[in-house]
């Protein structure tokens, strides 16, 4: 089997979060202090506004930018970088955004998947979640398999041992609830301080063991799992056409790998999509392949031409039927009317 190399959108950095996962509240904290003020982060008044330590900042930073809920520029040598929001953080994070305050679970794995999707800031994430053969999360094959996929890509520099061994223990603090003596229960403080472990994503087991869901994006709204399928297949097909089931769920950066999708979790979101959004379609193809057809991209991103175009498909991306968190291996419920009303969209394709 040939070593799996890191894609070239997949950029050669490490412990930029400062050992922080992400926590409640980081990305609109970040968001309302860059809308006011895109040079807050070279100010001495950064901890002030953003409410955090300065390491903590530099996290918060980190975090926005790789959720690509920010964009840096940096206008010249020795200048410091503006950070601004894309559309894409302003059609989640605004006041009258899709889900400001992230209480819909949907948002979580919107976020989740933009991490991981181009350019990617988290290297040992998208080793775990897209090229790791393994289920069971070991640090040292983790670290070995992470500087594999390093060398495989040609990167000038390589990993360390112990700046992969960090990145590795923020990913599975960021997806893991608490304590494994507190497994499965999941407290408030949990979700505040780790709210992607409210996706289900990794279990702890009573001896330690972390393990990779194989399953977790059951729970995802269909809308999300539609729109990354869409967002998937605009990388290699720029028009009208369709994909197969099979490399939506088994590519190694598809969104059956990076949102745990099972084929019938994938098959039953793309069908419900499909019955509410007449450019999905599923088919079947020569000996038996089912296949995505979709008839534009254009609507492939909440609202690409502007930061307030409407339609049903941008409330769907993020909405779920109730605001409350599932317990993993949960099934969310089937979605209601107001799943599927519509809410302003937008998005420039960052």
């Amino acid at each position: 089997m040939p070593t799996p190399a890191f894609p070239s959108y997949v950029a050669p950095v490490h412990t930029r979060h400062g050992s922080y996962s992400p926590r409640y509240g980081w990305l609109l904290k970040t968001h309302v202090a860059v809308l006011d003020n895109p040079h807050v982060f070279a100010t001495a008044r950064a901890i002030v506004e953003l409410g955090a330590g300065k390491s903590a900042v530099a996290s918060m930073r980190f975090w926005s930018s790789a959720f690509k809920v920010t964009h840096e520029v940096r206008h010249g040598p020795g200048t410091a970088s503006d950070v601004t929001p894309t559309a894409r953080g302003r059609w989640l994070l605004d006041e009258d955004g899709a889900d400001p305050y992230l209480e819909q679970k949907g948002s979580l794995f919107l976020l989740h998947w933009w991490l991981l999707s181009p350019p990617c800031l988290v290297p040992v994430w998208f080793y775990t979640f897209c090229l790791s053969p393994w289920a069971r999360l070991e640090p040292g094959p983790l670290r070995q398999g992470t500087l594999r996929a390093a060398v495989a890509a040609h990167w000038r520099r390589l990993p360390t041992a112990a700046t992969t061994h960090r990145d590795i223990r923020c990913m599975i603090r960021m997806y893991t609830a608490g304590s494994v003596h507190e497994q499965p229960r999941t407290t408030l403080e949990d979700l505040v301080d780790r709210p992607f472990s409210a996706l289900g994503m990794m279990d702890v087991a009573l001896d330690g063991v972390v393990r990779l869901s194989p399953s977790a994006g059951a729970r995802a709204p269909a809308a999300v799992v539609a729109y990354a399928c869409l967002e998937y297949a605009s990388r290699t097909t720029p028009g009208p056409g369709s994909i197969s089931l099979g490399r939506l769920l088994h590519d190694d950066a598809g969104p059956g790998r990076v949102l745990r999708l099972q084929p019938y979790s994938l098959r039953r979101a793309l069908q419900a999509a499909a019955t509410r959004h007449p450019q999905l379609g599923m088919a079947g193809a020569d000996e038996g392949t089912e296949v995505l057809t979709f008839s534009s991209l254009h609507w492939r991103w909440p609202g690409m031409s502007s930061t307030r175009a409407t339609g049903a498909f941008g409330r769907a991306l993020v909405s779920t039927p109730s605001k409350t968190f599932a317990k993993p291996g949960q099934e969310t419920p089937v979605p209601s009317k107001s799943w599927h009303s519509g809410k302003p969209t937008a998005e420039d394709g960052r």
